[in-house]
């Protein structure tokens, strides 16, 4: 937006309403963070295809991993939020700005020197972010690497585990289910 700034003086001293100037703006912001979600989402896909053409024998329950209608809605409103909040808030400020020094060869609008304070703050605070992001997946996929070389005190080849649940209707007292669930582990030994 700081780029733009003489071009929206420009436009504003041809005319063009502060509305229509803001409403384009945002239009903009809203395609890049969509554009940003779409790029995203696709990124997730193929990820998700990689994880599982790598791994799939060790993950638990794989056949469930993938991109659903929650994931898709979520990207949808976080894009929409992003665009609107960082479109919004930088198209009304350049919308504000002073035409005459915004105007004026080599001029800065007032108060520049506070908004670039602001900026290289913002700035720091997305890196400093961004490296904990990173340092924390790093961890995450170091710890998931040495949990697969765990050692978990059985052979785990030739293993199932289940749950069974009962219905109460034909359980009722504890007797019932205890009788059944010997009666069934028994059938499973003879197997």
């Amino acid at each position: 937006s700081v780029g733009r700034a003489r071009e929206v003086a420009v436009r504003a001293a041809l005319g063009a309403r502060r509305g229509g100037i803001v409403r384009q703006l945002l239009v903009e912001s809203l395609l890049l963070a969509l554009a940003g979600g779409a790029l995203g989402l696709l990124l997730a896909y193929w990820g998700v295809d990689a994880l599982l053409a790598l791994h799939r024998d060790l993950i638990p329950r794989s056949h469930e991993v993938g991109i659903d209608l929650t994931v898709l809605a979520f990207t949808l409103g976080v894009s929409l939020v992003t665009g609107v909040l960082f479109g919004l808030v930088p198209s009304l400020q350049l919308s504000r700005t002073d035409l005459h020094e915004t105007l004026k060869e080599g001029g800065r609008a007032g108060g520049a020197h506070m908004r670039a304070g602001f900026r290289n703050a913002l700035v720091v605070f997305e890196v400093a972010v961004a490296l904990v992001l990173l340092v924390g997946a790093g961890l995450l996929v170091k710890s998931f690497m040495r949990l697969q070389e765990v050692n978990p005190g059985f052979r785990p080849q030739n293993l199932l585990a289940m749950q069974v649940s009962l219905p109460p209707a034909k359980y009722r007292e504890a007797a019932q289910a205890d009788a059944f669930y010997a009666q069934a582990l028994e059938n499973i030994r003879h197997l």
